[in-house]
């Protein structure tokens, strides 16, 4: 565990803090609204799409599912999406180190392998070795981020068997943002965002740049982002094309030495590269019909290099693509909506190394059908919403699996009960189907079984949510030590509970409160599962006035088992953490200066053993808005 001799105690800086928001608490600045956290009406009052693929309220879905929205991000200063999804309940946010670095989620106590990532409802999933890579995802360009808990292979096939994040990019509003900041350890952060509309034409784009040293040698992050959409609308007409372009640079700042018993510098350890993602999407509403078909491509391009390794110099290059095409037909009855589609997907990778070629226009195919009904239907005063899905994927290496789900939902008042059942897959990726010596083209899908029961509950002045869920997974793809290559041989449990909280407290004050309690087994060794705490959750207190807001946001992590980076490489406990963040933010009109304190009381932890967190550091910045 790292020191840091300069680091001020944890009870003074918490001290520091509490006594801070209560000299606001009570500071003559009347309250803005009651609601400290600007949200897009009540939060029961949201649209949702991913549950269904059709928008729908929030407060109707009958799933566990969780809504972020673009001021909620502002609000928390949140440059990267996974400093959100950390305060959603059932998610865990695994980083090796700073900003950039490798960052992994796990949803439910899933793989990070097992949760379907979708920009604007375009798969972002490496088919490499699957898996999608949160520490870089900048929240540019970022309007919401919905998150659904549960299997949902029945509705997108492949890596959604725990749940799947969809971020979403349309903007609603027009005009112009500005947001730059500065602070230590060489942080500069910069982002431009405007939208117009022009007759049937809107326009939205978004730029970032950051740059960051880091909090040792060679731990620097570099990053651009671009954004735009081209929408054109004539009456039930819809057409648009949607771009993001994301590069980095970043430096790896320890490997292990040759003999693996201990880890060292490494100033030349280095890793670049960049990712584009066009999608055109084209809508038809005829009223009682609709239909949609989008056309995407995504692709990337990775590169690492060391020529300090202690075995020599090291490097490897690998560049993944994925083409797309999908439709969506909706039909709507005074029964419901009856959702049809099908999709065809294409997937390429070729993958060098310093020992030679590993993959070359290696490819895997898929041709997909769906369907999904979704209906509500009212009993008096109370309302039962029922959701029935299934999917049938056909790939070309191991051939069909079918993926089914039910869920329903029982509405009463303020309450609403709902319970779900499905399955879900994961098809194997190229890399474990075809990489030199270890791959294995026989593989099988992972599949699971996934059961819920939860209940939502209006208390008019905040909302609560409570979900047990049970997963069980087969068929897990690991290596398989008897043969050297990977095999269908591993198998888990995961069960737990689930809680949210979210409410104004008055006088301008509003908080949210997560919980998860996690349950996981590996069922040939009967060990838990790697980097999933038993215990973990969120607390973020915020306070809004006519002329200045705060907030403090807190993340806590049990402890949890991991690997000890370094020989004999064995099973440890991680050691559990609390962090925060503390901001504040003055209201000056179109100018909005800020200041922000990451790692308040400088907790010294590490998610993934071997690798520090950041420690404490103090930015400053400033918004403008021209809308």
């Amino acid at each position: 565990m790292r020191q840091r001799s300069s680091a001020v105690p944890s009870t003074v800086v918490f001290t520091l803090i509490v006594t801070f928001l209560s000299i606001i608490a009570f500071a003559d600045d009347p309250p803005r609204d009651e609601t400290a956290v600007p949200t897009e009406g009540g939060y029961s009052e949201r649209l949702v799409v991913t549950a269904s693929a059709i928008e729908e309220p929030l407060a109707s879905a009958p799933v566990a599912i969780e809504v972020i929205t673009r001021e909620e991000i502002e609000v928390r200063h949140a440059s990267f999406v996974a400093d959100v999804l950390r305060e959603v309940p059932g998610l865990q946010i695994s980083a090796s180190g700073s900003a950039g670095k490798t960052a992994s989620l796990f949803t439910r106590g899933a793989n990070s392998t097992q949760t379907l990532v979708l920009l604007d409802g375009v798969e972002l999933n490496n088919p490499y070795f699957s898996g999608f890579n949160w520490g870089a995802f900048s929240t540019t360009g970022v309007e919401r981020v919905e998150i659904v808990r549960g299997p949902y292979s029945a509705l997108y096939g492949s890596d959604a068997m725990a749940g799947v994040v969809n971020v979403r990019t349309d903007a609603k509003w027009k005009g112009m943002k500005l947001n730059a900041a500065v602070g230590e350890d060489g942080l500069l952060d910069s982002q431009f965002e405007g939208a117009l509309s022009a007759g049937p034409w809107r326009f939205a784009g978004a730029i970032s740049h950051r740059d960051d040293d880091g909090f040792a040698g060679n731990d620097d992050f570099s990053q651009d982002v671009a954004s735009t959409t081209a929408r054109w609308t004539s009456g039930t007409m819809n057409l648009a094309l949607r771009a993001r372009f994301e590069q980095y640079d970043l430096g790896i700042p320890r490997n292990t030495n040759a003999t693996g018993d201990a880890l060292v510098a490494s100033p030349n350890r280095r890793q670049d590269g960049h990712s584009l993602q066009l999608t055109v999407p084209f809508q038809h509403d005829l009223g009682g019909f609709a239909y949609e078909v989008t056309l995407s491509r995504t692709g990337s391009e990775d590169n690492f290099e060391d020529p300090d390794d202690p075995f020599g110099f090291n490097f490897s290059e690998t560049d993944a693509e994925t083409r797309r095409a999908h439709l969506l037909t909706t039909t709507r009855t005074r029964l419901g909506a009856l959702l049809i589609g099908g999709e065809l997907e294409h997937a390429e990778v070729d993958d060098v190394t310093s020992y030679g070629v590993n993959l070359d226009d290696s490819t895997r195919d898929a041709t997909s059908l769906f369907a999904e009904w979704r209906s509500g239907h009212d009993f008096g005063a109370n309302r039962v919403e029922l959701s029935a899905g299934v999917r049938s994927d056909d790939f070309d290496t191991f051939g069909r699996e079918t993926s089914p789900r039910l869920s329903v939902a029982f509405i009463g008042g303020r309450y609403k009960l709902r319970a779900a059942w499905g399955e879900g897959f994961r098809a194997p990726s190229i890399g474990e189907l075809y990489f030199p010596f270890f791959g294995n083209e026989a593989l099988d899908p992972e599949r699971s079984t996934s059961w819920e029961l939860g209940a939502d509950v209006d208390l008019g002045r905040g909302t609560v949510t409570v979900t047990w869920f049970d997963n069980d997974f087969d068929n897990l793809i690991v290596f398989d030590n008897a043969t050297s290559r990977f095999g269908n041989t591993g198998a888990a449990t995961t069960n737990g509970v689930e809680l949210g909280f979210r409410a104004p407290l008055g006088r301008g004050f509003s908080t949210n409160l997560s919980y998860t309690r996690l349950d996981t087994n590996q069922e040939l060794t009967g060990q838990a599962l790697l980097r999933r705490p038993e215990h973990s959750g969120s607390a973020g207190l915020w306070w809004v006035g006519r002329h200045m807001s705060a907030g403090l946001a807190v993340t806590y992590g049990g402890d949890r088992d991991d690997i000890r980076p370094v020989f004999p490489f064995d099973r440890i406990v991680n050691e559990a953490y609390t962090a925060g963040i503390l901001s504040a933010e003055w209201n000056l009109g179109a100018f909005r200066p800020y200041v922000v304190i990451e790692n308040a009381w400088d907790e010294e932890y590490e998610e993934v053993a071997g690798f520090a967190s950041p420690g404490r550091r103090a930015l400053i910045g400033v918004r403008y808005s021209l809308q």
